[in-house]
């Protein structure tokens, strides 16, 4: 499958539905998530002018090992050939994104790296990624019972439907890093390069 094929809207729906079979044997709070946050991403999408079949791929399958023990991560991404650096050791709920990709890639036959960087690091993100990995990233984080949980959260959704995917995804790192650092967490150092490189100007981004 190349490239521009994987891009298709008739190649997007059948990868949607793999993902969706998978989806459907996790918790039921977990897929109600999964549906919350498909929502708020056809918003963005058309706020942010993306794709949004691209978009609710991603976000179909960005949560496809949350669900997993810190056990299963750890022995799945052994075998998957991830090896975990100390941080994944110390939180291996960091691993449930690169866990997902590779599944969306290797199951699910998706090939449009766009859409697999955006399942990886929807949890950080990450320097140079653009405007659709940045709605799958704050679809995850700005659906409502997110937001309920974390008043905060309400600045960036506000941040985020302005138009401002860069301003969003910063705030939102910025205040989770500092939550973080109340609780003695350590914060993603890739998250933090992330929150460095979108204070710079992006080309074509």
């Amino acid at each position: 499958m190349n490239a521009g094929n994987s891009r298709a809207p008739g190649v997007i729906d059948e990868q949607i539905t793999r993902v969706e079979a998978r989806v459907s044997e996790l918790p039921d709070r977990l897929q109600a998530h999964i549906e919350r946050a498909r929502t708020i991403g056809r918003e963005l999408s058309a706020i942010f002018g993306v794709d949004s079949l691209r978009v609710d791929l991603a976000l179909a399958g960005h949560d496809l090992y949350r669900a997993a023990s810190d056990e299963e991560m750890l022995e799945t991404a052994t075998r998957r050939g991830i090896v975990p650096g100390a941080l994944d050791l110390e939180q291996p709920l960091m691993l449930h994104g690169p866990l997902a990709a590779i599944w969306m890639a290797d199951e699910g036959g998706v090939a449009d790296k766009e859409v697999l960087d955006a399942v990886q690091h929807h949890t950080t993100f990450a320097p140079g990624l653009g405007p659709l990995a940045a709605t799958v990233f704050l679809a995850d984080k700005i659906e409502p019972d997110k937001v309920e949980r974390r008043p905060w959260l309400t600045a960036v959704a506000d941040l985020a439907h302005g138009g401002d995917w860069k301003d969003a995804v910063r705030a939102y790192i910025e205040r989770l890093d500092a939550e973080l650092k109340r609780q003695g967490v350590t914060p993603h150092p890739l998250a933090m390069r992330a929150f460095d490189a979108l204070g710079k100007p992006v080309v074509d981004a």
